[in-house]
């Protein structure tokens, strides 16, 4: 059974059985700045469970994109030299929020597994926790699993999320492989051998702890997963995870490259088996790699492109092992994105541009690999047999060469000799400082949690700001931060909750609306306004009298939400353009806009030329003097993609039901945002900045109307007063109608007349210092 039925067979029995499919969600986690990268199904769902946030749903199946590769889930040294250990892999899991619990999550296990996959029950085996004998009396009872196939462990069948949280037992289903998968060895459930392997764990959240201990939880929840690697490895008949179909397109290209087999003999020779991991590492990190890219990372030396980097020049370096020549990389994640982009489409999105991410990375890490590798080999020289390398040099190899220390640990440990990796720590403190730094995330503090719970108190806010600026609300609920209030007095900041609101919340990447709020005995300044879950909070200022839950008018600031408008539009026509002109490859890697400019991050792996900078202007001022009206329709994704042909935005979340906003026949996106009637309204657009934010990912800062004209105008009146002074006599009439090519004063440039002035000036130094 191909992997793909496998995925699907999943979702498919757990939506038949009334579960919610709920897409994955990226890798790098939103909001959670305890993870690195997601590395477990429930990671998405962590504030549901904690109760925190709610969903229109109480049954979820999804297949989760998870890397572990970092931090304290670290699998990356076992990678290729195990049968079941990746940097990436897809956890299938079902969940319940308070709804069904061990019974029914029980049945649902069991029955996926011997009915629909039609899996020998014999080859099944079933742990539970100690203390559990309600799950114990399940299994036995309820789905007849003989009470000698039940085992029962402390510490690995229990589950908690973190030393304060829910918590429970857990119970996990193993796959018997038979005794040729640990020949010669008495393997038990729950050792390390590969005879029985976990393919099923159900994690029954049925507690809360603390510091003071464990006491019921009001909401039971059920959390389970399946590896698909593994159970694709039950389904195709193999013992080891990389001889399925998930790896093997990624190693069939490994042996066309480097002209090798594929050796899976255990009793072949220790080069054949060595040759062997190096090849299954590669496909292995080829699948972190296009998938982390696909998401927005890129390599780089600190946070997550760090980790990705390391991933990536381990992979370099294996390959060069196999082959001095060959391009392994960029071959391997372009056959990542062809045999997965059909499930995860943003692998489909990204491809021509992940496999040039991975060309340029492999490109410089070659450049300096061989050097590396010189001095690497020189400083073993230098040691006894079975010496340790210094942290001084691992931390040289790794500032001065871009070798990870890993990377480093390898090569050392492949020559007999170890590395100081205290040594190395202590050099590159400073540098995990700044990395560490750079992992961004807004977890939930205890003031933020208080304004989840806030925004859940009433229903969602009905958004009529997109064809006004004034309105009437009722306001539902006050906060001053940190509880719920009856009133907030003159002085005093707080948050409101409004039944409508013509006020935008923050999303995006466009800010939030700013104004006023008025009522019968109260005004205040409406500073901010963000949204959580389908509420806008709207972060206030009491200026006159005192603010209670009432009928209230709503007042946007009006320039302001122009200027912003014109600026979102601005940001449309600048992706077009930057697709039509740049290149079909360049996708949005992030954006901000708000009243005074819009920034724009876009993937594209050089700086972009002036004549490009040129030809994006005047396209996108060619769009807006043609006075497009912008068209607005709201319909469901597939739609929007398929039959609109609308672009999905970086970073987004979408519902649903989705708002395509086209503006002309060659701007047509997906946006909540709110945009200008014509695109006429923005008047003018300039860009004013160009550079690299990181590796991969280039920055356009531009400005729209009024501050365009002004930033125009005053460089044009500098140029003029330039042109003046260095004696260039131009009309208006010879500006447009001079020949360039004419060697006539009009014709001349300022920066063509300041080049012949320093000229004369060196030729007259020339002259003085002869004299």
């Amino acid at each position: 059974m191909k992997s793909s039925d496998i995925r699907q067979a999943y979702i498919d029995f757990f939506k038949k059985n009334d579960h919610t499919h709920v897409s994955s969600s990226p890798l790098v986690p939103q909001g959670d700045k305890t993870l690195l990268f997601n590395n477990a199904g429930m990671n998405q769902f962590k504030n549901v469970f904690t109760g925190l946030e709610k969903r229109e749903y109480s049954r979820a199946v999804s297949a989760q994109k998870c890397v572990r590769a970092g931090g304290k889930h670290n699998d990356l040294e076992n990678v290729g030299h195990t049968a079941r250990h990746h940097t990436f892999f897809e956890m299938m899991g079902n969940f319940s929020f308070g709804d069904y619990f061990k019974k029914e999550a029980i049945h649902y296990a069991w029955d996926f597994l011997t009915n629909t996959l039609q899996i020998d029950k014999d080859k099944l085996y079933v742990t539970v926790h100690i203390t559990d004998d309600e799950a114990a009396e399940i299994w036995h009872k309820q789905e007849n699993v003989p009470k000698d196939r039940i085992s029962r462990f402390d510490d690995d069948n229990f589950w908690r999320m973190g030393n304060v949280g829910p918590c429970g037992p857990s119970s996990e289903i193993f796959y018997d492989h038979g005794p040729d998968a640990a020949p010669g060895i008495d393997a038990k459930v729950g050792d390390e051998y590969d005879r029985f392997v976990e393919i099923w764990n159900l994690v029954f959240m049925q507690y809360f702890e603390d510091e003071n201990g464990q006491s019921p939880l009001p909401n039971p929840s059920i959390d389970t997963g399946m590896g698909l690697e593994r159970m694709a490895a039950v389904m195709q008949g193999k013992i080891n995870n990389y001889d399925t179909d998930l790896f093997l397109p990624m190693i069939q290209k490994v042996c066309e490259l480097s002209g090798k087999d594929y050796v899976t003999d255990l009793k072949a020779s220790q080069e054949l088996l060595t040759q062997t991991a190096a090849m299954r590492v590669m496909a292995d990190h080829a699948r972190s790699t296009a998938f982390l890219m696909a998401d927005g990372v890129l390599p780089s030396n600190e946070g997550r492109g760090y980790v990705l980097r390391r991933i990536m020049r381990r992979a370099i370096r294996y390959g060069r092992t196999l082959s001095p020549s060959a391009s392994f990389i960029p071959n391997l994640a372009q056959v990542v994105t062809q045999t997965m982009g059909g499930f995860y489409p943003e692998l489909s999105r990204k491809a021509d541009w992940i496999v040039q991410q991975c060309a340029d990375e492999e490109s410089r890490f070659l450049q300096t690999l061989d050097q590396g590798t010189t001095i690497l080999e020189t400083e073993l020289d230098k040691l006894a047999s079975g010496g340790t390398l210094s942290g001084e040099t691992v931390f040289k190899l790794y500032d001065t060469y871009g070798f990870p220390a890993d990377l480093t640990r390898l090569m050392a440990s492949e020559a007999g000799f170890s590395i100081d990796d205290a040594g190395f720590e202590a050099s590159m403190k400073e540098a995990k400082e700044k990395a560490r730094a750079s992992w961004k995330g807004a977890a939930l503090s205890g003031d933020a949690a208080h304004l989840v719970e806030f925004a859940q108190s009433t229903t969602e806010t009905k958004f009529t700001g997109y064809d006004r600026t004034s309105d009437q609300g009722r306001i539902l609920q006050l906060s001053n931060g940190k509880e719920l209030v009856n009133e907030l007095k003159v002085g005093e900041k707080g948050f409101l909750l409004l039944d409508q609101s013509c006020f935008y919340a923050e999303s995006g990447g466009q800010v939030g609306d700013h104004g006023l709020i008025k009522t019968a005995d109260a005004e205040v300044n409406v500073f901010d306004c963000t949204k959580q879950d389908d509420r806008f909070l709207h972060h206030v200022e009491v200026i006159e009298g005192n603010l209670k839950a009432t009928d209230a008018e709503l007042l946007v600031e009006k320039s302001e939400r122009r200027s912003i408008a014109a600026n979102h539009s601005a940001t449309h026509l600048l992706h077009s353009a930057l697709h039509r002109i740049v290149g079909e490859n360049v996708t949005q890697a992030g954006s901000l806009v708000d009243a005074e400019k819009l920034r724009f991050d876009f993937t594209h792996n050089k700086p972009l030329s002036s004549e490009e900078i040129q030809k994006l202007e005047e396209w996108v001022n060619a769009e807006i003097s043609a006075g497009h009206n912008s068209q607005n329709l709201v319909t469901d994704m597939k739609s929007a993609i398929e039959k609109e042909g609308a672009m999905a935005l970086f970073g987004e979340k979408y519902g649903d039901e989705v708002r395509v906003v086209k503006m002309g026949p060659h701007s047509t996106e997906l946006c909540g945002g709110t945009h200008v009637h014509s695109t006429a309204e923005i008047r003018l657009f300039k860009i004013v900045s160009e550079a690299g934010v990181s590796s991969g990912v280039r920055r356009i800062e531009a400005l729209t109307g009024d501050r365009a004209f002004a930033f125009v105008d005053k460089h044009a009146k500098e140029n003029m007063q330039a042109r003046k002074a260095a004696g260039i006599q131009e009309s208006w009439q010879q500006f447009f109608e001079a020949d360039a090519s004419s060697n006539t004063a009009a014709a001349q440039t300022v920066e063509q007349v300041l080049d012949k002035q320093r000229q004369e000036i060196r030729d007259l130094q020339k002259e003085i210092k002869k004299l």
